[in-house]
């Protein structure tokens, strides 16, 4: 076995955050089921497929700089929040069609998490040709559609539309093909803006987390370097929860709450890849637990001691923990653990499994992978 002082205060550290890390994730799951996120987000990217939703240049000169483009959208967001259809007539006829309609799971989460590329094609196909006159080819009626733009659709998008069906060659299943191709287009650039609002959730929690169960880096690492037992302790533990914690961590992979790809979207997670609530709310428990086993070790918490000190007894509550008597260290321990945190349990997760590997090795073979 290869052990010395600074890959045990890593390993320690990388229990730690991938443990809050976990949790993290986990509160964030909860609070994304919440609020539906994944209906609104998948809504964001229709929104922005079939209404032409740029409204940076409502901004002027302004909307050339990220800083006020990022609290603009922010703006909009609470108000797509309340009214999802504000400003979006087709947007809205889209989720009335029933093949959209009746996805969603209930009257709380009316809208689909997921719609499969066919759906979302054959859906359009239907808004286009509307009832077919008779004697009329549905490929006469989408046609008509589209010249008159009889459905009202913004000009970006009817041209669009125009381009793909002409593209097509006025053939319907391959209008459908182009359709789809330019959904998943769509679909995996609101993969990518799920995982940064979910980095983003992930920051803040990590911070609220940090502060409320005091998970400082900076004390964790300086009581990781000079307390020899603590350390032990805490490789110990890691030791131990690291097949317990592969097994979470690979569920809540397979049940699509980690994100290792850009395929969210094109997977349906509406049924069989659901995690219950009641599973989640568990795996909460023994992480809160092995969150307290750690907090143990390490000896760092709040307290309130009575302070007699001039003769009269005062009640003073604050960190006890030597190593905690600054508290802009503090502070800067607590961003420390949130940014860590705002990484991901996968990225902890692999790199514990490495540490640990490494660590088990003897010391001859561990010498000769670093070429020694």
């Amino acid at each position: 076995m290869f052990s010395n002082l600074a890959i045990d205060v890593a390993l320690g550290l990388i229990f730690i955050y991938l443990l809050y890390s976990l949790l993290a994730s986990i509160i964030q799951e909860m609070a994304a089921r919440l609020f539906n996120a994944r209906a609104r987000v998948l809504t964001k990217a229709l929104r922005r497929l079939l209404e032409d939703d740029d409204r940076s240049g409502d901004l002027g000169a302004f909307g050339r700089f990220t800083f006020f483009n990022w609290f603009y959208e922010l703006g909009w967001s609470v108000v797509y929040f309340f009214a999802p259809f504000q400003h979006s007539p087709f947007l809205k006829k889209f989720y009335q069609s029933p093949s959209i309609r009746y996805l969603g799971e209930n009257s709380a989460s009316a809208r689909p998490a997921y719609i499969s590329p066919q759906i979302f094609s054959q859906t359009m196909v239907h808004l286009l040709r509307g009832t077919l006159e008779e004697n009329q080819s549905e490929t006469a009626a989408i046609r008509h559609s589209l010249t008159y733009n009889t459905l009202q659709l913004a000009p970006d998008t009817i041209a669009h539309l125009r381009n793909l069906f002409e593209d097509a060659h006025y053939d319907v299943d391959r209008f459908r093909a182009n359709m789809e191709t330019w959904f998943n287009e769509t679909m995996t650039r609101a993969s990518g803006w799920y995982r940064r609002q979910t980095q983003v959730w992930l920051l803040i929690l990590g911070l609220g987390i940090a502060a409320v169960f005091n998970v400082d880096s900076i004390a964790i690492a300086r009581i990781l370097m000079k307390d020899k037992n603590v350390r032990e302790q805490m490789v110990r533990l890691a030791a131990s929860r690291e097949p317990s914690y592969a097994a979470v961590t690979d569920t809540l992979t397979r049940k699509n709450i980690f994100h290792r790809d850009s395929s969210y979207f094109r997977q349906d997670t509406s049924v069989s890849m659901m995690l219950k609530d009641t599973a989640l709310i568990g795996v909460y428990a023994i992480l809160r637990q092995d969150a307290g086993d750690a907090k143990n070790v390490l000896g760092i918490s709040r307290d309130c001691v009575t302070d007699t000190t001039g003769g009269k007894k005062e009640l003073r509550c604050g960190f006890t923990h030597p190593y905690q008597k600054n508290g802009w260290m503090v502070l800067a321990g607590w961003c420390i653990t949130a940014l860590a945190i705002s990484l991901g349990a996968p990225f902890w997760f692999d790199l514990l499994g490495r540490v640990v590997k490494f660590r088990n090795l003897p010391p001859q073979q561990s010498a000769a992978n670093n070429g020694v």
